[in-house]
């Protein structure tokens, strides 16, 4: 496992097929050489190695392929006069970290319990353990007067220096860096901790400075729309998961696409269009993009038939303050029901969900002076 092709990324806490030194594909870190297994820990079993490669796998693939489908489908839409309102379109974002288990991968070589703890902002912010490994630290810290429903999704100006007032970490000050992992805490308040990519002297660390934490609240939009394409209905059944010859249907007259927002408290939309068996509907943050449905931290799209049963595959891609959605419509025919021959329309629910992100700016200086 310790070969020159392979390398451990210590912030996704996933093995790469690529040397040590190089660039992590998904979140851009440097690779290190992959650690020794712990000893006295089972090694993880077929699941869980099949799990973590297909996680990592996931990211870039989509990426990757919504930014060639959306480019493709909105040319269309655009060629035929159907999409009502212009919308650039970008690669997705880079995924933020998802609670990485870095004990599981390598040795544990430090670890200290603080306590310290300093308020500022209405909130109170303590330092309570750095462990360290081989090639990270982990900080875990616990943050008081977070509001109900909101988790810290990431730290700003982190900056970690010894008694001398040495920076500890190259290059000083880290502008932003996003937690590993954020979760509501039994004595109350929220957990969180962050993973730095190389070691530190935890002896040596005095103050731990802070200048801002971003919160994160869930939020969720729903639309509402049908599809009438009686052409598609008619196809037999076994027949629908095959859409090539959608993609060079010259026209479709009689075709009938409308949507409409059910719950949107956070975008609106501006425009959809129907073309090659591919609905594409356009929508605009109301607000700025990272506090709405449209931030691309941990965003997704869902579409479903009308009853929720059958999800379809879909797209959301875009960067800013707009995005394309597009959905495949042929399996949407496959979970219909009616008959096709009355032109009855096929129904179909679209959900947004991610992160909306706000940052709370303050001075933290955490020493052991604070109490």
């Amino acid at each position: 496992m310790g070969g020159g092709r392979q390398a451990w990324c210590p912030r996704c806490d996933e093995v790469r097929a690529a040397r040590p030194g190089g660039a992590c594909p998904v979140c851009q870190r440097e690779l290190l050489e992959v650690p020794p297994e712990r000893p006295g820990q089972p090694r993880p079993g077929r699941a869980d190695r099949l799990a973590r490669r297909l996680r990592a796998l996931a990211p870039a693939a989509m990426a990757t392929g919504v930014a060639l489908l959306v480019l493709a489908v909105v040319a269309s839409a655009f060629a035929a006069g159907r999409l009502t309102r212009t919308t650039p379109s970008a690669p997705a974002a880079a995924p933020t970290t998802t609670g990485p288990r870095f004990l599981d991968e390598g040795p544990e070589t430090g670890h200290r319990d603080f306590g310290w703890e300093t308020r500022d902002s209405a909130l109170t912010v303590e330092l309570r353990a750095i462990t360290v490994g081989t090639g990270f630290s982990r900080l875990e810290l616990h943050v008081d007067g977070v509001p109900k429903g909101r988790d810290i999704s990431a730290l700003e100006g982190l900056r970690i220096r010894d008694a001398d007032g040495r920076d500890l970490l190259a290059g000083g000050t880290v502008a932003r860096i996003s937690t590993a992992g954020s979760r509501p805490s039994s004595e109350g308040g929220v957990d969180t901790e962050v993973v730095l990519d190389r070691p530190l002297d935890v002896r040596e660390v005095t103050t731990v400075d802070l200048r801002g934490l971003t919160m994160a609240r869930s939020v969720q939009e729903q639309l509402a729309g049908t599809l009438v394409d009686r052409q598609l209905r008619l196809q037999p059944a076994d027949s629908l998961g095959d859409g090539s010859w959608l993609a060079t249907r010259r026209g479709c007259p009689g075709c009938r696409l409308t949507v409409a927002c059910q719950d949107c408290p956070t975008i609106r939309i501006t425009g959809s269009a129907y073309r090659r068996g591919r609905v594409t509907i356009a929508v605009e943050a109301l607000d700025r993009a990272e506090q709405t449905a449209l931030n691309p931290s941990r965003r997704r799209v869902v579409v479903t038939d009308e009853n929720g049963v059958s999800e379809l595959q879909a797209w959301i891609d875009g960067t800013g303050q707009s995005a394309v959605i597009s959905v495949a419509a042929d399996l949407l025919a496959a979970a219909s029901s009616g008959d096709p021959d009355m032109d009855q329309p096929m129904p179909f629910r679209v959900v947004i969900q991610a992160e909306a992100e706000q940052v709370v700016r303050g001075t933290w200086t955490i020493t052991s002076a604070v109490r």
